[in-house]
């Protein structure tokens, strides 16, 4: 049995294949937990730049196949079709009018699926987009207190799933088969000839019921994908309470520093006035001889 292939190695590409090619690799495998060099593999691997410039193998056979099936090129010998075409749209045609080519138009987001990778352009935005995106919070702290606000509350959501799931473990699935058969009813039919009234049978279709059908089921599938889900969430609730312990740890170690170099520098302010204050002391020492006794 082979090995079951990675589901990120899709994912991959598809970040690559929204950014237009523009999404560094390194960032692919941080959004997706795995090593550069596994994501550098998938790239080659799966030929990611044949792929987003439209020239996969298949593609390349298909047009060689192509090719070998028109080799007589142009019409045939004694063909008048084209006699008075100079080629090109006719004088005053105006289909391509406005039209500059080279592709879609600036801001265009036909490429766009799921939107996790869109591209923002700010002076597309409405007012009303541009009012919420300069109300974001950008301080770290912040937006890592949000985001772990979010993956535990999502988590609390995904549980209580669960939960409900395991309540009522048991479902029933019913399936009812109805077929169309022909059904003979007796009309009361009046000769205004004869003046007798008689019952003919009148044949008609109709749907009748034919089998119904009761499976109980476990919904266990659907627990074993919310749960398969809710690992990857804890996982990243876990990582975020890891990243905003290393930020207050950092601001923390950061304050303590601040404060050695502030007492650091006062030590050396009150150093500096210290001997600016001191003054050198004079001592005189006098001599008294016989002369100077006073004698």
């Amino acid at each position: 049995m082979g090995r079951e292939r990675n589901p990120n190695r899709r994912k991959a590409f598809e970040m690559w294949k929204e950014s237009g090619g523009t999404l560094s690799l390194k960032d692919i495998a941080a959004a997706l937990g795995v090593a550069d060099g596994t994501v550098r593999g998938w790239k080659n691997k799966d030929n990611w730049e044949e792929r987003l410039n439209g020239t996969f193998q298949s593609e390349k056979r298909n047009a060689l196949k192509n090719t070998k099936r028109s080799k007589r090129k142009g019409a045939p010998p004694g063909n008048k079709n084209a006699i008075g075409n100079n080629g090109g749209a006719p004088p005053g045609n105006k289909r391509a009018a406005g039209n500059s080519g080279g592709g879609a138009p600036p801001g265009n987001k036909n490429a766009v699926t799921t939107g996790e990778y869109e591209s923002l352009m700010l002076d597309l935005l409405d007012d009303e987009e541009k009012e919420r995106f300069a109300a974001i919070p950008t301080d770290p702290l912040v937006q890592i207190d949000l985001k772990i606000r979010e993956l535990s509350w999502r988590e609390h959501r995904m549980m209580q799933r669960i939960k409900q799931k395991e309540n009522g473990l048991t479902e029933k699935q019913r399936r009812v088969l109805q077929e169309l058969r022909k059904v003979k009813d007796a009309v009361t039919v009046h000769d205004e000839k004869t003046g007798q009234t008689k019952v003919v049978p009148v044949q008609r279709e109709e749907l009748v019921t034919t089998e119904i059908e009761e499976t109980e089921f476990r919904a266990i599938d659907d627990i074993l994908n919310i749960e398969e889900a809710l690992t990857r969430v804890t996982d990243k609730l876990l990582k975020a309470i890891k990243q905003k312990h290393e930020m207050l740890e950092a601001d923390y170690k950061r304050g303590i520093v601040d404060e050695r170099l502030a007492i650091e520098k006062e030590k050396l302010h009150l150093l500096k006035k210290s001997d600016q204050d001191e003054q050198p002391t004079q001592i005189v020492v006098r001599r008294w001889t016989d002369d100077h006794s006073g004698s």
